[in-house]
């Protein structure tokens, strides 16, 4: 297979979430660089696929090529497979509550609908995921595929086997970006609950994000507390050894919206390197596959993160470790690379048939 690479990464340390943060000035000079770099990519595209005539992967965020694709006339039009993965429209509007219906809100919506029918094939993470796509962009369900993630999941896979806790402190591990669908204050309240009552329990958060104060605070208020925050970036190996050496991992607890659509990376990471996953019973997987085992809580009741870490820890070591060995085989059956690609090569199949 001959693979072509058309496109430009984002510039050195730019994070989207970040945009927020920068003054009006500042968020309008990264916009337009960043619809010049797809206007970029959309001419190699174009000059590239012209010459062989097959399908075109536009990955996230794919909606800045395929809305300038719109325009152009379906018979020059390239078959397009973009990555759809989480809506624009969704995370700045609907999920924030910050005016669906307004003018801007408006016009993202009709932006993001009018690109995404452009494409040939939209590919989503999630079965509640691509039913919300269809719903409120007016997509053909005929197009849209729920995919499992793909992950560098080798180093997660060699994780070994949980070893007994031999009364040494139970580690909780919570990785991810701190935005409000990952429930932070949540896990802290959880944190605070347990300091007083299971001195063995530590807690482990790394990562940073707009929620970054919260912890902040935290920290300041509760010195008693065992809860450890890495903020500083770390790669993929140092992720692995952070799961490794954890007892219990923390998925997503934010309730409705946009965290019960989602099967985050994070959960992709947890059940690979075998651990006991606990998260919010609002939760969607790709298409065929069954509901993931994990230790399933309701955040919006009080103390329920709590209460399922102190269970796990009564249920003993065996017991754990019986669960980190149904979420790596539940990884290996649902969400593996080697599914992602059995996936495709059956979209490929029913696209030459």
């Amino acid at each position: 297979m001959d693979l072509v690479d058309c496109g430009m990464p984002l510039p050195r340390g730019l994070h989207l979430w970040r945009l927020r943060t920068l003054s009006p000035l500042g968020q309008l000079r990264q916009m337009i660089g960043i619809a010049l770099g797809n206007a970029v990519c959309l001419l190699r595209m174009m000059l590239s696929w012209r010459g062989r005539g097959t399908a075109v992967y536009v990955p996230y965020p794919a909606i800045f090529v395929l809305w300038m694709l719109s325009w152009l006339p379906r018979s020059i039009r390239p078959r397009c497979i973009a990555d759809a993965y989480i809506s624009m429209w969704d995370a700045s509007f609907r999920d924030r509550s910050a005016g669906e219906g307004g003018i801007v809100a408006r016009i993202v919506r009709a932006f993001e609908a009018r690109a995404l029918r452009a494409a040939s094939v939209v590919l989503v993470d999630t079965v509640a995921n691509k039913r919300h796509f269809v719903e409120d962009f007016e997509v053909d369900p005929a197009r849209v595929h729920a995919f499992p993630l793909a992950i560098d999941e080798a180093r997660f896979l060699a994780i070994p086997a949980a070893t007994d806790d031999g009364g040494r402190e139970v580690r909780v591990l919570f990785v991810g970006t701190l935005i409000p669908l990952h429930g932070v204050d949540k896990i802290l309240a959880a944190a605070k609950e347990l300091a007083g009552t299971h001195p063995r329990v530590r807690f482990r958060i790394i990562g940073d994000g707009q929620l970054g104060t919260m912890i902040e605070r935290f920290i300041a208020d509760h010195p008693r507390a065992k809860l450890e925050w890495i903020r500083e970036w770390c790669d993929l190996g140092r992720i692995a050894e952070e799961i490794a050496q954890a007892d219990i991992c923390l998925g997503v607890f934010g309730g409705g919206g946009k965290a019960a659509r989602v099967l985050p990376f994070k959960l992709y990471m947890y059940f690979a390197g075998g651990r006991p996953v606990i998260s919010q019973e609002k939760l969607s997987v790709p298409d065929g596959a069954p509901l993931p085992p994990v230790i399933a809580v309701d955040p919006s009741v009080c103390g329920s993160i709590g209460d399922a870490i102190v269970r796990l820890i009564e249920q003993g070591a065996p017991a754990r470790h019986e669960m980190g060995r149904q979420a790596r085989e539940y990884y290996k059956a649902w969400l593996s690379n080697t599914e992602v690609l059995h996936r495709w090569e059956s979209l490929q199949a029913d696209r030459t048939s």
